[in-house]
């Protein structure tokens, strides 16, 4: 028995569906099914790197080019003085700052790309008379080349565990043109991931759980067999917007899965209400059978006690990837507008990705760092949420919002926008927090302020704090666990009265007089 976790990539700044995936990984690992992380992109550096990261034991994960190629997972080992061993004397050797070594001799420079805090080497560029010729890859032992022509790559040659070149690769643009394997050739991305799900030989003793099926999905489809597939929609659906009672604009990410729904034995949600309307949104299309189901992708391991977050209530924090459709600068601008009125307010942003830079300029034009940290990548648990007395969050979708559960778990008032499903389901308007209508940036500037001096004068804390305590209990990981032992027994060896879903939430929290 063999549980498959189908992802495309990942990198130094994992999204919400890889830290759902660690959270599944820690809830599932001592089942006694194999269980395997596949991740099906080229990634550039060594990905056991990123999955150590985010805490994915580097034996539970596969990637499709490694695996293609003959290789194991090993961490990076290489070290500088093993690759100065390889050159002649007349290289000179120079520290290029804290992240790379340059060896040089004459048009030649080898630049030895080092694994972050460490002296061993991720890859090393050959470059010569100022081009790009090459980038070579190592972990314990070197496993691939890049070769360039200009700045574009044209080719890639992987070696096997035994350091024999296993596969070759030539792309355009990007893209793959042909893989060579021994005396299999295979053309374009498709028949190369073709190949590889052909390789991994599903079949009715498995499960394949899919967290992402862009540019994958045909190939997976086509490869199902006996085995079970599931897809796990970690995201909002459709678009309301755009959708009416007889049409739905699906999210693009989800479209291809559920227009061949009938090849997936089960769709997976994190909350009753997008359960519900995912199911109706079926029926409205004529395929009321298909299956959805609620597990929520993630969980908590215990409930905090909440006693500092009175004494802590001006200090807000936010976490999330720094990409644009968290709309941070919204909340930043919103902080320093609420500043004007509560001059004890102080705001933290956790978090790392492609918009630090300009939340950094946008904090000192503001003239707000005093008050403003950018706190970068942390690991978040409830002695760094107990630091503070409410959480902030301006993100327009989320389909579940793993953050805003842990905010919840540490008792956390919450501020966020009125917005399916993870605000809903976690945030009761005026009683632990404060949700309202999406507006123009600039009403929602003033609104998110309106909120944070509303919060910080009329809150009730106590009430807010025993309605968070009811709501996080919901999702201790002895529950969200059993809920997947029971999927799996579902899936794997057809027990029907196992699935059993988590007691209904009471969203509205009952009646509210009770937290008084």
């Amino acid at each position: 028995m063999t549980v498959y976790h189908i992802n495309k990539g990942i990198g130094p700044s994992s999204s919400g569906i890889e830290y759902a995936q660690k959270y599944r990984f820690d809830l599932v690992k001592n089942f006694p099914e194999k269980q395997y992380f596949v991740f099906c992109d080229y990634i550039y550096s060594n990905y056991t790197r990123f999955t150590d990261n985010i805490g994915l034991d580097m034996d539970a994960t596969l990637n499709a080019y490694k695996f293609m190629a003959g290789q194991k997972n090993h961490r990076s080992t290489y070290t500088v003085e093993a690759f100065q061993e390889t050159l002649s004397a007349d290289f000179t050797r120079q520290a290029d700052g804290a992240k790379a070594v340059n060896f040089m001799s004459g048009e030649v420079l080898y630049k030895a790309w080092l694994v972050p805090d460490t002296q061993n080497i991720d890859r090393v560029d050959t470059i010569v008379s100022s081009r790009l010729q090459e980038v070579a890859h190592y972990t314990d032992r070197l496993t691939n080349i890049d070769y360039y022509s200009g700045k574009e790559i044209f080719c890639r040659y992987f070696f096997n565990e035994n350091g024999n070149l296993s596969m070759r690769q030539f792309l355009q643009d990007n893209k793959i043109v042909s893989t060579f394997i021994d005396n299999l050739v295979l053309y374009g991305n498709s028949e190369f991931y073709d190949e590889f799900f052909r390789r991994l030989n599903f079949d009715k003793n498995d499960l394949v759980i899919i967290d992402r099926n862009t540019d994958i999905g045909a190939e997976l489809l086509q490869n199902k067999h006996e085995a079970k597939f599931v897809v796990v929609v970690h995201a909002e659906h459709f678009s309301e917007r755009m959708s009416d009672e007889n049409w739905i604009l699906w999210n693009n990410y989800y479209e291809y899965v559920f227009t061949n729904h009938k090849y997936i034995d089960y769709f997976v949600v994190s909350t009753d209400e997008q359960k519900a309307n995912l199911e109706r949104q079926f029926g409205i299309y004529g395929h009321p059978e298909t299956k959805v189901v609620t597990i929520p992708v993630g969980f908590i391991e215990q409930l905090a006690d909440g006693e500092l977050i009175k004494q802590n209530k001006y200090k807000f924090l936010t976490a999330s990837r720094l990409a644009a459709e968290k709309h941070i600068d919204v909340l930043v601008r919103a902080v320093a507008k609420a500043k004007q009125n509560i001059p004890e307010l102080a705001f933290h942003i956790y978090g790392a990705g492609g918009l630090d830079k300009n939340l950094r300029d946008l904090i000192a034009q503001l003239d707000a760092s005093d008050y403003i940290e950018m706190k970068g990548h942390q690991h978040l648990d409830n002695s760094v949420y107990g630091q503070y007395g409410g959480y902030l969050t301006a993100s327009g979708s989320e389909g579940f919002g793993l953050t805003i559960l842990e905010a919840v778990s540490a008792c956390l008032p919450i501020i966020g926008l009125d917005v399916d499903y993870g605000n809903t389901e976690f945030i009761e308007d005026a009683v632990n927090g404060f949700r309202f209508e999406r507006g123009t940036e600039e009403e929602q500037v003033d609104l998110f302020a309106e909120k944070i001096q509303k919060m910080v004068t009329e809150l009730n804390y106590d009430k807010a704090i025993a309605f968070a305590k009811e709501k996080a209990s919901f999702y201790l990981a002895d529950n969200v666990r059993q809920l997947w032992r029971d999927f799996y027994d579902l899936n794997l060896y057809g027990n029907n009265e196992a699935l059993a879903q988590l007691p209904a939430q009471a969203k509205d929290g009952g009646d509210s007089d009770r937290y008084e």
